[in-house]
């Protein structure tokens, strides 16, 4: 008979999974919107690398069109780069 810390834990993990597909689904909405979406103190690293993240995660899902319009955000971020340099 499962225990019910281990049920507490299995219950607690599935729902931080469902929470984080959810925050990124969210975020991923917002970076792929029209409008400039990042705070002026975010750097372009940060950007690169929460970009990175985010087409890992969709990759692991296999949602390839998402990691496509991903790719597309993180070569304008780094074309902003080098505009500004």
């Amino acid at each position: 008979m499962e225990q019910f810390s281990d049920m507490f834990a299995n219950f607690m993990s599935k729902n931080m999974k469902n929470y984080l597909d959810k925050t990124l689904v969210e975020t991923y909405k917002v970076l792929i919107s029209d409008s400039d979406p990042w705070p002026l103190t975010f750097e372009p690293k940060k950007k690169i690398k929460l970009i990175d993240q985010m087409i890992e995660h969709f990759t692991e899902r296999e949602e390839y069109e998402r990691c496509a319009k991903l790719v597309e955000v993180k070569e304008k971020v780094m074309k902003d780069v080098e505009d500004n340099k």
